[in-house]
């Protein structure tokens, strides 16, 4: 794991501006840099792996994109446990972090190649589930966008950090200085704080952070936002995917039937399904 740090994230920063000389048209020559210090707590060549329900799967590759959603559709209550919280003032006026809060999205991705519980998480009944392997650079790069000249606010990659209940409660014992939220990042972070009770998922979050400016022409970003509860960004599916597997439960025809489905609309990559549960063959001596 790649250790984080706030401080030398913003040195670096400063470093780079100094460089360009403040010309955010400049900010793309210095991709690997952006990518580095944008990503929390991850080496940028971890593989990662993400299950998708198959109808969800198949209309991202229709549109050739990813989708994040906004977090208030994740399962769990602790889920974005800052923003979804209150603020009070000193003088006890109630605040909303509403405006804030729905201004982050975040997909969900994990390090294991193999668990049965995550794939029982997104199979449903008699719905199938499929698997992707991708490089965690790649998939960076597909989603972090230059053409957003706030994007060193708006793009993070990081891994989840598992706390108990008692240790996301103690969050608000002290006053929160939110001075020291202002810049993204830190906001960011807290998405990356689940409790231990899932620690088994071992998992990855791409976040994005919509900028709150005017400052932005939409129609000149490479990937636009606009105030529903989902974000999409664009891919190439034979670039980015390096395997698609099927659930381990999946019978031989619909295998046959959803793997066809999926080579027309164009991915050339390998695609298997998981053998998770084929009985081993031993032989003993005796």
């Amino acid at each position: 794991m790649k250790p984080f740090s706030i401080e030398e994230r913003q040195r670096k920063i400063v470093e780079i501006d100094r460089q360009t000389g403040g010309d955010k048209s400049l900010d793309i020559n210095y991709k690997d840099e952006y990518l580095d210090i944008n990503a929390i707590n991850l080496d940028l060549n971890e593989n990662l792996f993400r299950i998708f329900d198959f109808d969800r799967f198949i209309n991202d590759l229709q549109e050739n994109k990813l989708t994040l959603v906004r977090p208030k559709k994740w399962q769990d209550p602790f889920e974005n446990f800052l923003l979804n919280s209150q603020g009070k003032l000193d003088d006890g006026t109630m605040v909303n972090f509403q405006p804030i809060r729905d201004s982050f999205y975040g997909q969900c991705w994990t390090l294991k190649e193999e668990c049965d519980g995550l794939w029982r998480n997104f199979r449903s009944g008699d719905k199938c589930a499929v698997k992707v392997k991708v490089n965690s650079k790649k998939l960076f790069e597909a989603f972090y966008d230059f053409t957003n000249k706030f994007h060193n606010l708006s793009y993070f990659i990081g891994k989840v950090e598992y706390v108990s209940d008692d240790e996301i409660e103690s969050f608000f014992k002290e006053k929160i200085d939110f001075f020291h939220f202002q810049n993204g990042i830190e906001l960011a972070y807290t998405l990356l704080l689940k409790r231990s009770s899932f620690a088994y998922e071992d998992e990855v979050r791409l976040i994005f952070h919509k900028p709150s400016t005017d400052e932005i022409d939409i129609n000149e970003i490479k990937n636009p936002w606009d105030n529903s509860d989902l974000f999409k960004f664009q891919i190439d599916i034979n670039e980015l995917f390096e395997e698609i597997v099927f659930d381990p439960w999946i019978q031989p025809t619909e295998y046959d039937t959803k793997k066809q489905e999926i080579i027309e609309l164009g991915y050339t990559g390998p695609i298997n399904r998981s053998s998770l549960y084929d009985r081993p063959f031993f032989v003993a001596r005796i």
